[in-house]
């Protein structure tokens, strides 16, 4: 029989339990005992269980070499290891069946090729659900119990500070490698630069990079990704984004960086910068915006409207010497204006004649608001055909939300009822089953809703 093993063991689970060693040094005990042949392995290590089998970076090689026939039984060491969710994990194992593989756990009494292994896996598919929800529950308390006692959670830690032994923020006054100064330093040195030189971003950035000042990712050797804001150079943004952090001035909020619904928690922390110069900070950061909007001498009408179809930038409006030396509008695609730093390119898109685009787009208008009768009615039906569909679109979505939370708890109570003696394998399996295929309907509705409904791209008619 060609016999194969999958393991998997997410990162919080490798900081609490250890590797996934023990995985395999019980898999390896077990073919011995049952005088199986060698085993193939699959590992997914420090990968978490909401991903499904064929989306983990090994997980989706064990699924293409079942389809090529490579495996007719799979071992998992308990059941929870193909998923940390009831659909992920009969999905998991209705995908390896389909290819004729056959799926059987070392420490749980199920055998997914009898009727009666099927139930139990149904009821041992909902209990690891349950687990993880009940994981998810205590570890949300626990940050939340620490976060109030001020410790420092989750998130990554700012720049100029550093997280001592007892969990708490401390502000970092090491010196830099190479350097007499220290990441708090750096912080007074930018917030200086900005109320005595009146400094922009822009110019903190370079000056920065110019003095090869090592951002957090260098300074902990952290892997830059291509394409994204995250890198080893300072950027404006990235200045921007300590200016106007209240960190510095002392007060943290915890909970503000989740994208679920939390309570916030003020806390108080270390404060590197006082708080009358980081207000006065916010206020000249203000007026620096203001200000640039208000010396703004050439009206582009089009800014932010055209996209780049070489790099997805969006354009802007510059202006360059023309013919006499006299200054000519273009839109310019932000790929080949905004910062990149040192060792990325440019966009190589061509710049747009201003007024030539400009005066493309007024024609299209002018075209298509003198054609009034059947243009202006198209677009009045568009716009009602919209707002009939949204607000449906929105009570649906409320009705499918709360009734997918409804069986949420009522497969909770279904299997507290189990195990507690109340309820049999075979009803229990059966509401499981039921429960399971209600959600999967819900489920599959809110996917189909997942698309804007008609109109929504129409970015007039959201006015």
């Amino acid at each position: 029989m060609k016999l194969a093993a999958y393991a998997r063991v997410s990162s919080d689970e490798q900081a609490e339990r250890g590797t996934i060693e023990n995985q395999i040094e019980y898999g390896e005990k077990y073919a011995s005992l049952h005088h199986l042949g060698p085993i193939k392995w699959y590992m997914d290590d420090g990968v978490t269980g909401i991903l499904p089998l064929d989306r983990r970076p090994v997980g989706i090689q064990l699924v293409t070499d079942a389809k090529a026939g490579l495996i007719e039984l799979l071992l998992i060491y308990r059941l929870d290891r193909l998923g940390r969710n009831a659909r992920i994990i009969i999905n998991a194992i209705d995908k390896l069946e389909q290819c004729g593989v056959k799926v059987g756990s070392m420490t749980e009494p199920f055998d997914s090729a009898t009727p009666t292994g099927r139930l139990l896996l149904t009821t041992l598919a909902g209990v690891a659900d349950l687990d993880r929800n009940n994981i998810l529950e205590r570890m949300w308390h626990g940050a939340n119990r620490a976060a109030k006692e001020g410790r420092w959670i989750g998130s990554v830690v700012p720049y100029g500070y550093r997280v001592d032994s007892n969990g708490y923020l401390e502000i970092n006054n090491d010196p830099l490698p190479n350097f007499d100064l220290s990441e708090a330093d750096i912080i007074r040195l930018i917030f200086m630069m900005v109320l005595e030189n009146h400094d922009s971003t822009y110019k903190i950035a370079n000056h920065l990079n110019a003095l090869n000042i090592p951002t957090s990712y260098a300074i902990h050797n952290r892997q830059v990704k291509r394409g994204s804001n995250t890198s080893g150079i300072w950027r404006p943004d990235r200045i921007w984004n300590i200016i106007t952090n209240p960190t510095y001035k002392g007060i943290h909020v915890y909970g503000k960086e989740s994208k679920k619904e939390r309570d916030l928690i003020t806390r108080e922390v270390p404060a590197i910068i006082a708080e009358h110069i980081w207000d006065h900070a916010q206020q000249l950061l203000k007026e620096n915006r203001l200000k640039a909007v208000q010396d703004i001498k050439y009206r582009y009408f089009l800014r932010g409207l055209i996209r780049c179809g070489a790099c997805g930038s969006t354009y802007s409006g510059t202006v360059y010497p023309g013919p006499g030396r006299e200054n000519k509008g273009y839109y310019v695609c932000n790929g080949k204006t905004i910062y990149r730093g040192p060792h990325q390119k440019k966009c190589s898109s061509r710049n747009i004649d201003q007024m030539w685009i400009e005066d493309f787009i007024w024609g299209e208008c002018l075209s298509f608001i003198e054609s009034t009768g059947k243009a202006i009615e198209e677009f009045r039906v568009t716009v009602e055909k919209y707002r009939t569909s949204s607000a449906v679109f929105e009570k649906e979505t409320k009705i499918l939300t709360r009734s997918l939370q409804k069986l949420e708890a009522e497969k909770h109570h279904t299997l507290d009822y189990y195990r507690k003696g109340m309820l049999s394998l075979e009803t229990i399996t059966q509401s499981l089953r039921k429960i399971a295929t209600e959600k999967d309907g819900y489920d599959l509705r809110l996917e189909e809703m997942s698309e804007p409904p008609p109109g929504q791209a129409w970015g007039l008619l959201t006015v």
